[in-house]
């Protein structure tokens, strides 16, 4: 039996990974269950896509991650999970018994209650791999009439990759592809943020990408998506950038849930009501902030938190850190075109250095997660 589970490797488990490895817990066996051992540093893929890393500079090898942090690796796709019991069983049909689990899932989770069976994920490093592909065959095959690209989600991911998706086929000669981000929000971070909404709406704008708000996708086919209002929408590609959505085995874990399937949370990252299970990122809702919005900067402090509490827990003691969402984290989102767009407090601008701090930042944290391993050892779930 293992003493800690960490079930996904969101972005939030990527900084526990790494608070782990600088200060390994007390005692007991942590494992990292991942579907995929490759996996892209989410900040990075919107600087691939738009040509300024090579695929292996945003590579996080997640064996390797665990090794630095002294734990175990697994590598599975979760089909049932039994809070109860203290148990997820794996699509191969191995079962994984803990005491304690954190659940952080990456962008490959894509929630299989909405169906977006023919979008692009974005999580591991495949699938990353895989878009770009698709991108530069979509480029090379011009037809008369317009080819299109629809991005589910204007939240920071989707924002990052429809600008570097127009960078990428700028590139490549493809100006013409009509792309399209559908967001069901009204309103840009949630109305909360105006000059940011602004200044995001006006990058986007430059740029030729058509923004609508106020408008999901219901179903995605082959070569369509059908937008909640009924209209059916052409579509050559589709990316989601929408998070995990519903995970389906919190079905009837055990688990509380919100009314669209999230984890519900207390400011200490417990499940609520539970003493043994923690989550953090997206596909989580905090009780006290159930409307708050995911970012990199939020999902990071979430991840520091997370790292604490679980190491506290680890040592026998109740968590005591608290996650409290800020209305304006710093948040910065690469604009594809050698810049980043700089959204803090009141200040919201688009220049070069804030690229430059971007790329510091991220490349930082792939570095930390690349140290020499301890020991750990990896294994894999699935057949």
């Amino acid at each position: 039996m293992t003493r800690l589970l960490l079930i996904g490797s969101g972005y939030p488990h990527l900084v526990v990974l790494e608070a782990f490895r600088r200060n390994p817990p007390g005692r007991g066996s942590v494992t990292l269950l991942s579907g995929d051992r490759l996996q892209a540093h989410p900040g990075m893929v919107p600087g691939y896509l738009a040509g300024r890393y090579p695929l292996e500079e945003i590579r996080v090898d997640l064996a390797e991650a665990a090794g630095a942090a002294g734990m175990a690796f697994t590598e599975g796709r979760v089909r049932t999970l039994d809070a109860g019991a203290g148990r997820v069983e794996l699509e191969s049909g191995i079962a994984i018994e803990y005491e304690l689990a954190s659940i952080a899932l990456d962008g490959a989770s894509i929630g299989e209650g909405h169906s977006r069976g023919s979008a692009h994920g974005i999580g591991s490093l495949a699938q990353v791999d895989a878009l770009a592909g698709a991108l530069d065959a979509l480029a090379a095959t011009p037809r008369p009439e317009p080819r299109r690209i629809v991005i589910l989600g204007a939240n920071e991911l989707g924002v990052e990759l429809a600008l570097a998706t127009r960078a990428r086929l700028d590139r490549r000669g493809a100006s013409d592809v009509i792309i399209t981000i559908l967001e069901s929000r009204s309103e840009l971070f949630g109305g909360r943020l105006r000059p940011w909404a602004d200044r995001v709406e006006r990058v986007l704008a430059e740029r030729d990408i058509i923004l609508r708000l106020g408008t999901g996708a219901a179903e995605v086919g082959a070569d369509f998506v059908r937008q909640s209002d009924g209209r059916v929408q052409p579509a050559d590609l589709v990316l989601s950038a929408a998070g995990p959505g519903a995970w389906a085995p919190l079905r009837g874990s055990g688990l509380p849930l919100d009314g669209h399937g999230n984890l519900l949370l207390e400011e200490t990252l417990q499940a609520q009501g539970s003493a043994t299970h923690f989550g953090a990122g997206p596909g989580t809702a905090l009780l006290t902030a159930p409307r708050a919005l995911h970012s990199m900067a939020a999902d990071a402090r979430m991840g520091r938190v997370l790292a604490r509490n679980l190491a506290t827990v680890l040592a026998g003691a109740p968590p005591t850190r608290r996650f409290i969402p800020r209305a304006r984290e710093l948040t910065l989102l690469d604009a594809g075109d050698g810049r980043a767009v700089l959204l803090g407090g009141p200040v919201a601008a688009v220049s070069r250095w804030a690229l430059r701090y971007k790329q510091m930042g991220d490349r930082r944290l792939v570095n930390r997660l690349r140290a020499t391993p301890q020991g750990g050892t990896a294994t894999r779930g699935q057949s």
